[in-house]
């Protein structure tokens, strides 16, 4: 068993839904290790206290795409890193697809000089022609695909030095780059929005969210995202007609091993 485990601090949607809050989902690759966030949606900074994760402990913050309801919180998190019962606030990292730069930015003078972290080093990760790019960290190595979803979306992977592995899809359409991202990882983390019957251009359905589990031939799956009209265990069910392994579903404060 690895002691590599993901917290989930935001299981649902911008739409308000008890326990199912906006993405965020937090990795810690070993006990005592400091926190990697992959995305930072509205409610993220709070829940930490929730799940017994201190500030000080966010060492990066890995973003998906620019949608409020995934990356909101980097700017609560500024303004927390920013106070005084908080200095020297340890070093952070902000990593995110070309444009992250400019949209810190933007946030920042609308929401005034406490929204931003002058000691955050800020990561723009440029793709190749192949649409792919990789970074490697201190026990991690990072990678990532465009999917579709926006024009700067990325799906991550994450390879930890231990050997574990997990996969995000962040928001996606059915995108074969990201089942190929995702081959063989021992916990795939996906998007599951709406129900079939009411799909939603790029985003993952039950049946889609399915066929992509099954074509990264992943370990386990971890089903997440969830909008107010689709019901978490249905959502299984559908899922589960086309991967035969594991699936777990996301909850707010649900914590998950990458390998049991």
């Amino acid at each position: 068993m690895s002691d590599s485990r993901l917290t989930v601090l935001g299981a649902g949607s911008i739409l308000p839904r008890a326990y199912y809050g906006c993405s965020g989902y937090a990795l810690r690759p070993s006990a005592g290790a400091r926190v990697t966030l992959f995305d930072c949606g509205p409610g993220s900074i709070r829940m930490l206290g929730n799940v017994g994760i201190a500030l000080g402990e966010v060492e990066r913050v890995v973003l998906s795409h620019f949608h409020i309801d995934h990356c909101l919180d980097v700017f609560a998190l500024a303004f927390a890193r920013n106070n005084r019962a908080f200095q020297p606030a340890p070093p952070l990292e902000i990593v995110g697809p070309v444009g992250l730069a400019a949209m810190l930015e933007r946030g920042e003078h609308s929401l005034a000089r406490i929204a931003k972290d002058p000691q955050a080093t800020i990561t723009e990760v440029a793709l190749d022609g192949d649409a792919r790019a990789a970074l490697a960290r201190p026990g991690m190595r990072l990678s990532c695909v465009a999917n579709g979803h926006t024009s700067e979306a990325v799906s991550w992977r994450a390879d930890l030095d231990g050997g574990a592995s997990l996969a995000y899809t962040g928001d996606t359409p059915a995108n074969p780059r990201v089942a190929e991202l995702a081959l063989d990882v021992d916990l795939f983390v996906i998007e599951c929005s709406n129900p079939d019957e009411f799909a939603v251009p790029g985003h993952l359905t039950p049946t889609s969210a399915g066929e992509l589990a099954r074509a990264s031939n992943c370990r386990r799956v971890l089903l997440t995202h969830f909008y107010p009209d689709i019901e978490p265990e249905s959502a299984r069910a559908v899922v589960a007609r086309h991967f035969k392994g594991p699936i777990e579903l996301a909850r707010d404060g649900s914590v998950h091993l990458l390998r049991p």
